[in-house]
């Protein structure tokens, strides 16, 4: 498939759209499946059991969705996936019963593995080669926006008609992405969709992309770590209801993709670096705080601590995106989507269990402290990676 010369072309602007109705849909249903199964009286383990299978499904699926992309026709493989994550959404729809709300759970999490791996090879493909990480920046602007606005959405659908209502919404919304992918996504990859036999261990993984997975598994860490314990310690520290520090950090993780993207492009070199620099400073600060500090000071160390993080993790997730597709063949591009996102789904599960861990024996700011180490190391490992790299452009 040839590339486009212009950024905002219709297959762009296509998968932009499947890509936030995918979003919209994610986030409506997460929001309010606790609730949802909550309410029909099941006890608080169930209802963890329940939200937590989409994660694990989706983990255990990722290997294998690369290998599905590379050699089957992406277009149908999309398809195929946004039909099962719908059946799936309207499927919970229609039962409160455990054993069922976990199989639909699990074809949810199948389906959400398939589809944002595709879409990220067929995004990739749609990007001019020298807008590359802009491009992936303003694709991503979808899931900022979804997180923006459909929690609310489906909490108020489902306290207004109720949470099966909420969730045929999402369904419904799904097959309009259905139908644009069938209409409008162009044929990608193994068009005659044959399989080949034999699998190998490499197979499952692009090695080219397991710098990106690392570093993308230590990003993800950190949102994981903010999502689960900001907000008890803000509390922690006196500060209350911090709900505040969630809209600063929508705001600038969306002016850092709107006009971040273009300058990594420019200047990959000190760009991604840089954003894990961010990253580490803002947790750094955190870290440091006490209770004892006076509230100005505390709600000023948040607030930067949120623009910080956020416009850093704005910078470095397309960046990375972008860096990994590149970094392979074009037979191998669905390997390397797979390969990054396995990191991102580590990274958020496992930093919120290994911080809880730390939390129970040293203290939440300690915690943070420790993970702007982690942070830290990112930023070195990206000053020896693009630091080699140039020294090989320049051989």
């Amino acid at each position: 498939m040839a590339r486009p010369v212009k950024l905002l072309n219709r297959r762009y602007l296509t998968l932009f759209l499947i890509n936030l109705i995918v979003s919209i849909s994610f986030s409506m249903v997460g929001t309010t499946m606790s609730v949802y199964v909550s309410r029909s009286g099941a006890a608080a383990s169930v209802v963890g059991t329940v939200v937590g299978m989409l994660s694990i499904a989706s983990l255990c699926m990722r290997p294998f969705t690369g290998i599905l992309s590379d050699r089957l026709e992406r277009k149908w493989l999309l398809i195929i996936s946004l039909t099962l994550i719908a059946a799936a959404v309207l499927g919970c729809s229609l039962t409160t019963a455990v054993p069922a709300l976990i199989l639909f759970r699990v074809l949810h999490g199948i389906g959400f593995s398939c589809a944002t791996t595709v879409t990220l090879v067929l995004a990739g493909e749609s990007i001019p080669e020298n807008r590359m990480t802009q491009g992936m920046a303003w694709f991503a602007l979808g899931q900022t926006i979804a997180t923006a606005v459909a929690p609310s959405v489906g909490l108020w659908c489902g306290n207004r008609f109720g949470f099966a209502v909420a969730f045929r919404a999402a369904a419904g919304f799904l097959l309009i992405a259905v139908l644009l992918a069938f209409f409008l996504v162009e044929a990608s990859g193994n068009a005659k969709g044959k399989m080949k036999k034999s699998l190998k261990f490499a197979d499952f993984f692009a090695v080219q992309a397991l710098p990106f997975c690392l570093l993308s598994a230590i990003a993800a860490g950190a949102t994981g770590l903010e999502n689960g314990f900001i907000a008890l310690f803000g509390e922690k520290v006196g500060l209350g209801n911090v709900g505040w520090y969630f809209t600063i950090a929508a705001v600038a993780l969306l002016l850092a993709r709107l006009f971040g993207g273009r300058l990594t492009d420019r200047h990959e070199r000190v760009m991604i670096p840089g954003g894990f620099l961010m990253m580490t400073a803002a947790f750094l600060a955190l870290g440091l705080l006490t209770g004892s500090a006076q509230a100005g000071m505390l709600a000023a160390v948040f607030g930067l601590a949120s623009a910080f993080k956020s416009a850093g993790l704005g910078i470095v997730q397309p960046a990375l995106q972008a860096a990994c597709l590149r970094a392979v063949p074009e037979d191998r591009k669905g390997s390397a989507s797979s390969t990054y996102y396995l990191g991102t789904d580590l990274g958020q599960a496992l930093a919120p269990m290994l911080g809880g861990a730390v939390m129970d024996r040293a203290g939440m700011a300690p915690m943070f402290t420790i993970y702007s180490a982690v942070l830290l190391a990112g930023f070195g490992i990206c000053m020896f990676y693009w630091g080699r790299k140039g020294q090989e452009v320049k051989a």
